[in-house]
């Protein structure tokens, strides 16, 4: 069988003769011709008319056929096209060949005559027939046809009325919002918003209802259940005053990595820039002093000048170390790891010119981090602490009682509260430090996800606290964070740890 749609190209309505009196036959399809032109008859016999079932609008068929009948094949018709109209022509009719068609589902009886008005009539009567079915086939082909692609659509097509309630949601609901489409109709879809972006969803959807031709499309943050914060760009339309829609429809997709993307191109541009000004800035200084000096050797044979050259290369030196770091720990992780952080700890204080400072650690937590980039943290943190509070300063690290994370403080001279842009690149109160110690710092706890506050310590030093941190599983309780060791702290002593 063929098609069981009709073409959009193919208007013709076409009607399925089924009889073996070629009498019959020439009669209908001359007159047939004749009153309706635009009518195509498709003569066939019993044995073949189940092969154009699906390509007909219209079954006109005899009663008397060889081997079987036209209620039979009715029946069959019936069977597989239920709404095919079928119009039972025959010769030889009576009461019970009437009443079986109309209980088989004949859409027409209709007794064969040779008054040519009598089969004008019969052309008219199958001819709406026809374009009826065609009509009503064509209509129900696209519905189905739009169906599929809403419900087969990556988008979510929903509307919501003038309250921001849902109407409808389209399947692809699962996949985009995470909820099936009867969890959200009859729900304020404003609820699902995030907070920052509600007020601004409203004002959007407000306007669009009041400007019928507006056409808004914004983005803003909706809640999974299972991703969290996802980014939804979304394209409404008002059509309220239509009665088939009664709502404002708006056709969501995620475009959460999208949005990702563009924010660590932004991040790389932002190091590229900071790089540009390190290379145009930073490195100019004592690469000014070396070549100033360099002449001055040339000039008058003193090598004694030597020593500023040197000390320039060792800052210029030391400003590209720092640079290379700060440009790693600027990438994003994707490969945590359960890490002690005591351990971590120790291991960074051994790495860090301590003089005589002391380092006291009072936690047992376990963290979910990269190694190797939490210890760079602590060491900068640590030099940091010595640089400021000096040769014999006291540095603790303990865990924060108020939220998942620990803190870094020392017994130093702390942080002016009015300093800005602590944690920017190059900034120092130390001439011999390049200012990216703290920069490192932050870059490290923003590739973690971790937040960072910095205030005045117990011991009136700086405390420099990391929160929103995650932990592996039934991660031990904070024991303390007092200043003081507890019975479960560790003590560093110029690079001499004891339990």
């Amino acid at each position: 069988m063929t098609n069981t749609e009709p073409s959009p190209d193919d208007e013709q309505p076409r009607v399925l003769h089924v009889t073996t009196d070629e009498a019959v036959r020439e009669r209908v399809v001359r007159q047939f011709a004749a009153e309706q032109p635009s009518l195509d008859v498709v003569p066939v016999t019993t044995d073949t008319a189940a092969d154009h079932l699906g390509d007909v609008d219209c079954v006109l068929s005899d009663h008397a056929l060889p081997e079987t009948d036209g209620l039979a094949l009715l029946r069959a018709v019936r069977t597989t096209h239920p709404e095919l109209p079928f119009v039972l022509y025959t010769a030889a009719g009576s009461e019970t060949v009437a009443s079986e068609a109309i209980s088989a589902g004949v859409t027409d009886y209709v007794q064969q005559s040779d008054d040519r008005e009598h089969v004008a009539l019969l052309a008219r009567r199958v001819w709406n027939l026809a374009t009826r079915y065609r009509t009503t086939r064509t209509v129900d082909a696209q519905e189905r046809r739009f169906r599929k692609l809403v419900e087969q659509s990556s988008d979510v097509v929903s509307i919501v009325d003038a309250n921001g309630v849902f109407q409808y949601v389209s399947p692809a609901s699962r996949h985009v919002f995470g909820y099936d489409p009867e969890e959200l109709v009859g729900e304020v879809g404003f609820q699902y918003l995030h907070p920052d972006d509600v007020e601004y969803v409203a004002e959007t959807l407000a306007r669009a209802i009041a400007d019928p031709t507006a056409r808004p499309v914004i983005t803003f943050r909706f809640d999974h259940p299972e991703k969290g914060w996802i980014v939804l760009e979304n394209t409404g339309r008002n059509l309220i005053a239509d009665p088939d829609i009664a709502g404002f429809v708006i056709n969501s997709h995620d475009v959460t990595g999208r949005v990702e993307r563009a924010t660590q191109l932004e991040r790389q541009r932002d190091r590229l820039a900071e790089f540009a000004s390190v290379v145009s800035h930073d490195l100019r200084n004592p690469l000014t002093v070396a070549s100033g000096n360099l002449s001055l050797i040339e000039a008058t044979e003193d090598v004694s000048h030597a020593v500023d050259v040197r000390l320039a290369l060792e800052r210029m030196e030391a400003i590209i170390d720092d640079l290379l770091t700060l440009a790693r720990e600027g990438e994003d992780l994707t490969d945590l790891s359960a890490v002690p952080l005591a351990q971590v700890a120790e291991a960074a204080w051994q790495s860090v010119d301590t003089k005589a400072a002391r380092l006291v650690v009072e936690t047992d937590t376990v963290v979910m981090a990269d190694a190797g980039r939490l210890r760079q943290l602590l060491e900068n943190l640590f030099s940091n602490a010595i640089t400021h509070a000096g040769p014999t300063a006291l540095v603790h690290v303990v865990d924060v009682l108020d939220g998942c994370g620990f803190a870094v403080s020392d017994d130093g001279p702390g942080i002016d509260d009015g300093l800005d842009g602590i944690f920017d690149y190059g900034v120092s109160s130390s001439p011999t430090r390049t200012g990216f110690g703290l920069a490192i710092v932050r870059r490290v706890a923003d590739a973690h996800g971790w937040t960072i506050t910095v205030t005045r310590g117990a011991d009136g030093g700086a405390r420099f606290e990391f929160r929103d941190i995650e932990r592996p599983g039934d991660a031990s309780e904070p024991t303390s964070n007092d200043s003081d060791p507890g019975e479960n702290a560790v003590v560093a002593d110029d690079a001499v740890t004891t339990d």
